[in-house]
């Protein structure tokens, strides 16, 4: 059964539970990023890491006239307008049932945008944590964090 249980968790990425603590963030200063993993198997970890992305999104209401009658549709756009990783911890060993932690530094440049709610234009600010291993990794999912 150990061969089924290591093939899965490669699949799914279910070798670990991993959870980051999302900071409120400044454009042009440091932060620290505490993640922590709870390992579910034992394996071997490439790197720990952090994803970045700011994206920004936009609705707008349009009204088109065609053969006399009147569609009203929203128009809807979505661009990245920032991402990056950050290598937070390098090589490691990991032991089923043992709960790591790892302190990271988070800093956005000082002319990103910050988060926003406007009437059209949105601008949302996410952060992932994840473990490098083999097959998919194991990650805490996308978290929404301010930045101002």
């Amino acid at each position: 059964m150990g061969f089924f249980k290591d093939l899965k968790n490669k699949v799914t990425g279910g070798a670990a539970t991993v959870h980051v603590q999302v900071p409120s963030a400044r454009r042009g200063q440091a932060v620290a990023v505490n993640v922590q993993a709870t390992a579910k198997a034992n394996g071997k970890v490439n790197a720990v890491y952090l994803l970045v992305r700011g994206t920004e999104t936009c609705e707008v209401k349009d009204n088109d006239h065609q053969d006399a009658k009147m569609k009203d549709e929203k128009v809807r756009g979505r661009k990245i307008s920032f991402e990056n990783r950050i290598t937070i911890a390098g090589a490691q060993e990991i032991k089923e049932g043992q709960t790591y932690n790892w302190e990271g530094v988070l800093e956005l440049p000082s002319n990103v945008n910050p988060s926003f709610n406007g009437t059209m234009i949105d601008h949302e600010w996410e952060l992932q944590a994840g473990l490098d291993m083999a097959g998919n990794d194991p990650d805490s999912g996308w978290q929404t964090f301010q930045v101002s």
